[in-house]
């Protein structure tokens, strides 16, 4: 199987060079708009289900997606903020001839998620994978939260699946529980990819991630969040919903509680907005039930990102893996 990294010299000269990332775009007029894609010009058969990857950087991971899939089952686009990445991906792309297979936009993809996906023809989008993230310490430009939640839940079909990574354990769980937070009455771990044998346990207690550089008034602040949570979770388990009953109409519901309806589906996380101030800091904390699935051992997906290869090779640390699926 070709390698991440593994583009002959006239392919890497065809996407030419990338000095620096830039993210003026996420602060412009453009990066605030939803962005649209014309998929007939895109895509030579956008009758194939779609893969996408939110926040793609360099592009290698879809770039080899596209390459292994021999059969071109299905079609691959990169979204991300820096356009002269894109922009050598694609020139990638069009000399390993799968031009029309694999593809890469500029995009907020927290802006343009709904607006993209949701416009695919016939709303076939198989994969949507988020990977890498920047560590917890930078959360400022963090893709995954509330509003993202809601744009997938509202455009992806039942049998769609999230694919979420870091080798940050405290980022992919801030992930994690994001979705089950703010979207289990749509979302759950799959099970047919967690299964007996392929996992391995989260982490007990998150212990702190490089606290050199982040300021112990921040994890102060964690260290509050963690005991609210703990009085979160056993108020959220002494009302949760009999066996059977739809955990929305409970007494935790948006409709019955005033607050908005984010953890259908008996999460543990239904109370989490009752905590004034800290919630996204609560989300750092193992609060909710899908912790129980643990941490995929191996890439489901059959194509590593070059992070990956270098952790789990190079370093010999571990990657924390989740596959969600759309209800």
């Amino acid at each position: 199987m070709l390698g991440p990294t593994a583009l002959t010299e006239a392919e890497r000269n065809a996407g030419g060079q990338v000095r620096s990332r830039n993210y003026s775009f996420l602060s412009s007029e453009a990066g605030q708009q939803a962005t649209q894609v014309d998929w007939a010009a895109t895509f030579k058969d956008t009758s194939l289900p779609l893969v996408a990857d939110l926040g793609c950087g360099a592009g290698r991971y879809v770039l080899l997606m596209g390459h292994n899939d021999a059969g071109r089952s299905s079609n691959y686009l990169g979204l991300d903020v820096h356009k002269a990445l894109l922009d050598r991906a694609n020139g990638w792309a069009a000399a390993r001839g799968l031009s029309g297979h694999v593809a890469y936009a500029q995009a907020n993809v927290v802006a343009s998620a709904a607006s993209i996906l949701g416009s695919y023809p016939g709303g076939r989008v198989r994969l949507v994978s988020i990977q890498y993230p920047d560590p917890q310490q930078r959360r400022r430009r963090h893709v995954v939260g509330r509003e993202l939640v809601a744009a997938l839940a509202e455009v992806l079909l039942s049998g769609a699946q999230v694919y979420l990574n870091s080798d940050f354990e405290d980022t992919a769980t801030y992930m994690r529980n994001c979705f089950e937070c703010f979207g289990s009455q749509h979302f759950d771990i799959d099970t047919t990819v967690h299964v007996p044998g392929a996992t391995f346990p989260c982490s007990e207690v998150l212990q702190p991630v490089r606290p050199d550089v982040v300021s112990q008034q921040a994890w102060q602040r964690r260290a509050a969040a963690a005991g609210a949570a703990a009085v979160v979770v056993d108020r959220a388990v002494a009302v949760s919903p009999a066996a059977g009953e739809d955990a929305a109409s409970g007494p935790l519901s948006g409709s019955e509680s005033g607050g908005e309806d984010v953890g259908g589906g008996g999460s543990g996380c239904e109370a989490v907005d009752e905590v004034d101030g800290v919630e996204e800091d609560l989300l750092f904390w193992r609060q909710g039930r899908w912790r129980e699935a643990g941490w995929l051992l191996s890439n489901p997906v059959g194509a590593p990102t070059e992070r990956e290869v270098y952790v789990e090779l190079a370093t010999r640390q571990q990657v924390y893996r989740v596959m969600l699926v759309r209800r």
